[in-house]
């Protein structure tokens, strides 16, 4: 169901913000252990959403050029928060435009 997928991927954005605050601490991240199990996962959310593309686009807000602007920017954030030098105003910028299409895209396929 379109909605649970949402659900999951607001929670990996929420994920994501975690772990940017920690790499701006200086926190230190393993490629193998740490990076690539998460975006992996991110990935394997964002192909169950896109298995309600059609529906996606259909919602009066959304279109296949928006949609697909979020999906970078959610495969970019996945893997730029582990780095301390990724720039602050592109992260939050990047993060606020797919937090809101995702809450967006939550209210719609709630009902």
């Amino acid at each position: 169901m379109l909605h649970e997928c949402i659900v999951f991927l607001i929670k990996d954005l929420e994920e994501i913000e975690e772990v940017f605050v920690s790499a701006k601490q200086g926190q230190s991240f393993n490629f193998v252990i740490d990076i690539q199990p998460f975006t992996e996962r991110i990935d394997a959310h964002i192909n169950d959403v896109l298995k309600y593309k059609d529906d996606i686009i259909d919602m009066k807000l959304m279109n296949p050029l928006k949609l697909d602007l979020m999906i970078s920017h959610l495969r970019e954030l996945s893997v730029s928060c582990f780095f301390e030098k990724t720039s602050k105003k592109v992260f939050i910028d990047q993060f606020k435009a797919v937090q809101h299409d995702l809450h967006y895209i939550e209210r719609q396929s709630a009902g």
